[in-house]
């Protein structure tokens, strides 16, 4: 049990860098990661049924503690993103299909790796759990709603079908999974901590995936999409400290906020675009996935180093009673 534990440690201290390692190889040998083209909605099941056993009902109090926390979250994720990517794909102007791609990314909840992050970066986890659960299960209503809003000025957008594919992929795991939860109870605390290294996996698998499909889009569109979405991530980091700010919520709780709306579902949004659109569609998705863990992680590392230096600063101003 040791080893794995070491394993799943240093798999979460090196996650960007693998990320990237993932993407590198996927895009310069596509045959290593073909296969799993035709598999990414049962992987994203899986990581959504992962997702749900790990829920908790005690998961949810924060919601009913800190309910408009949750609810800017909430409001930035489906109300902000998808209008950043919008406008984003018009400043680019992106062909259609990778412009619904990027909205689709922009319309998607937060992503799987979001509570990892959050948790590296000294944010309040427990609000990024709420979060995450509650935006994953408004996703099948609002998901849709927004891609159809914004999307339809590019394609046509069957709401019902979207709407459906995601209860498919999305709730029915999720639900799946809180119920074996439920039912094991205290006897799922055992593998509990290895299911987010085995959600990140297939996230990887996906990414995979997703950029062998699209390895001659991305070559020759790379640095424009790219940079597109940086942009719309870094817009999801901006909205959120000027709301909080706003508001004057404390640190911990900024940070949660900004990587739950800057760090969005791309496993979902690959897997959306493949399934109903084009490999072209899910290119977005494809370089969201290496951005938001990428500058995901450099955050965190960032707000560590911070705190770190804000506590040693404390501990070099407080007097020492020993030498008064």
């Amino acid at each position: 049990m040791h080893v794995f534990e070491k394993v799943n440690q240093t798999f979460t201290q090196y996650l960007s860098w693998i990320v990237v390692a993932v993407a590198a190889v996927s895009l310069f040998f596509p045959i290593s990661f073909l296969w799993a083209s035709g598999y990414t909605t049962y992987v994203l099941q899986f990581i959504m049924f992962t997702m749900g056993l790990t829920m908790k009902p005690a998961d949810f109090s924060a919601v009913m503690k800190k309910p408009w926390q949750v609810f800017i979250v909430v409001f930035a994720q489906y109300l902000f993103m998808p209008l950043s990517a919008f406008l984003l794909a018009r400043l680019f102007q992106l062909p259609a299909e990778i412009a619904i791609g990027l909205i689709l990314v922009g319309s998607v909840p937060g992503g799987t790796s979001s509570n990892v992050i959050a948790y590296l970066a000294n944010g309040d986890l427990p609000l990024s759990i709420s979060a995450t659960s509650v935006s994953t299960l408004l996703a099948p209503f609002l998901a849709p709603a927004m891609l159809s809003l914004y999307g339809g000025a590019y394609l046509s957008v069957d709401f019902w079908t979207l709407f459906f594919s995601i209860i498919q992929v999305v709730l029915v795991p999720v639900l799946l999974g809180l119920l074996i939860s439920k039912g094991l109870g205290e006897r799922t605390a055992k593998v509990e901590t290895f299911l987010p290294t085995l959600s990140s996996l297939a996230v990887l698998v996906v990414l995979g995936a997703t950029v062998s499909v699209n390895q001659g889009n991305l070559l020759s569109t790379g640095p424009v999409i790219f940079l597109a979405v940086w942009l719309h991530n870094l817009s999801g980091y901006g909205i959120s400290y000027l709301v909080c700010g706003l508001l004057k919520r404390d640190t911990a709780t900024t940070r949660s906020v900004a990587i739950e709306v800057g760090l969005q579902n791309t496993g979902l949004a690959a897997s959306l675009g493949l399934a109903h659109f084009s490999p072209a569609t899910a290119l977005a998705a494809a370089a969201g996935a290496i951005v938001h863990t990428l500058f995901g992680t450099i955050y965190a590392s960032f707000c560590r180093k911070k705190d770190r230096k804000e506590s040693q600063l404390a501990a070099a101003e407080t007097p020492n009673p020993a030498s008064a």
